[in-house]
């Protein structure tokens, strides 16, 4: 019995060494925003050959980002920007930047990375809006199932802020705004117009968030080069969710 009582004693610590936050500067407690970054990194899915690196979160301005250079730890580090007791924004700054961890983020500058920029702002609007469904019954406390509803309003009223594109009108807007996205990763309102089409597809076939891990960098690639090398080194069971993605914004 004594060894059972350690073993489960060292397991909580390594998972709560697994995420480290400094909860201060938020002006919430620190279990409130564990059960806020628990819950994030368990909605979003990811490929069963990720593993989950150790996180420390803090807010500072200059977020939200996720730092290339670890902690002395050994900790990815993410910084976010939010506002006091903004449970919606912290959540939706968490899952974009856990999504840019999910694809394996590197400090390679190549004409595609805005694909990797939408992908992450899908997850943003993935997790606020699965959230709110789990937290109808699972919630970690009642404080937020009460207040899942805002979750869902938060990514309306983020979505309804972006041009509403259709798989017919999507890839005349890809060339119309093709040279600024190859330049500037971060547009994010192009970026988002994307993500409102990507997010359905997603939360119909969530396994295809698994695509992430295998998400390329290649400096100088056209579109379709991109989606070709995507293609060659995920599984198989992917392709069809990748060639429709990409026949979103370069129509066949």
């Amino acid at each position: 019995m004594k060894t059972i009582a350690l073993l489960l004693v060292a397991l909580a610590v390594t998972s709560h060494a697994q995420l480290r936050i400094e909860a201060k500067d938020f002006k919430m407690t620190e279990n409130d925003l564990r059960n806020i970054f628990e819950a994030t990194l368990a909605a979003l899915p990811k490929a069963e050959t990720f593993k989950e690196p150790p996180f420390f979160v803090s807010r500072h301005r200059r977020g939200p980002i996720t730092l290339f250079q670890r902690t002395p730890r050994g900790e990815v580090a993410i910084q976010l920007n939010t506002g006091d007791y903004y449970y919606a924004q912290i959540i939706y700054q968490f899952a974009h930047e856990v999504a840019h961890v999910r694809a394996n983020f590197q400090p390679i500058d190549h004409e595609n990375k805005w694909l990797e920029e939408t992908l992450c702002e899908t997850a943003s609007l993935f997790v606020l809006r699965k959230l709110n469904k789990d937290w109808e019954k699972n919630a970690p406390n009642n404080a937020l199932k009460n207040f899942r509803k805002h979750l869902a309003s938060y990514a309306s009223t983020v979505m309804k802020s972006r041009e509403p594109l259709t798989e017919e009108t999507a890839p005349a807007f890809y060339q119309r705004h093709k040279d600024t996205l190859r330049k500037s990763a971060t547009e994010r309102e192009i970026n988002g117009a994307f993500a409102n089409l990507i997010l359905p597809l997603l939360e119909k076939e969530p396994e295809h968030w698994e695509i992430l891990a295998k998400f390329p960098r290649i400096k100088g690639a056209s579109l379709a080069r991109h989606f070709a090398a995507w293609r060659k080194v995920t599984p198989k069971k992917h392709h069809g969710f990748l060639t429709q993605f990409e026949t979103l914004l370069l129509k066949k």
